[in-house]
């Protein structure tokens, strides 16, 4: 008699394991692959869309910049620079302050050493001229 409760137990907690073990999948599973993220990433792509429809680019003039390299010889650099703006507002804002955006570059740059500047990629020049943007 014993050997049958201890069997129903065994089997009962068996039971609600494995059912816990299922929910806890299906639960997380639909959580990351089911139609509500399915539908989230299709909205998220729209307005994604969206926001890029109503940013404007704004080219800066081509700035020279003059490096010097070991040997004491100059160098010359030649950066085309475009921002982002959000509205037509913000674009003509960023145009009227384009000599400031030219000598923050300027200045960021000119200080760098030729052979310093030519072993960066074009990623980490793109960080290093946004963060002196960004305390200018």
């Amino acid at each position: 008699m014993k050997k049958i409760v201890f069997a129903c137990l065994g089997g009962i907690a068996l039971f609600i394991a494995v059912g816990g073990g299922a929910a806890w999948f299906i639960f997380n599973y639909m959580q990351t692959h089911g139609p509500a993220v399915e539908n989230t990433a299709a909205k998220s792509e729209v307005q994604r869309k969206k926001q890029h429809k109503t940013e404007l680019f704004v080219t800066l003039k081509e700035s020279v910049i003059t490096l010097s390299d070991d040997a004491g010889e100059d160098r010359y650099m030649l950066l085309a620079l475009t921002l982002v703006a959000e509205s037509e507002a913000a674009s003509k804002k960023i145009q009227a302050d384009e000599p400031l955006y030219q000598s923050i570059i300027l200045a960021t740059l000119a200080d760098m050493q030729y052979e310093q500047l030519r072993t960066l990629k074009v990623n980490d020049i793109k960080l290093l001229l946004s963060a002196a943007l960004d305390r200018e």
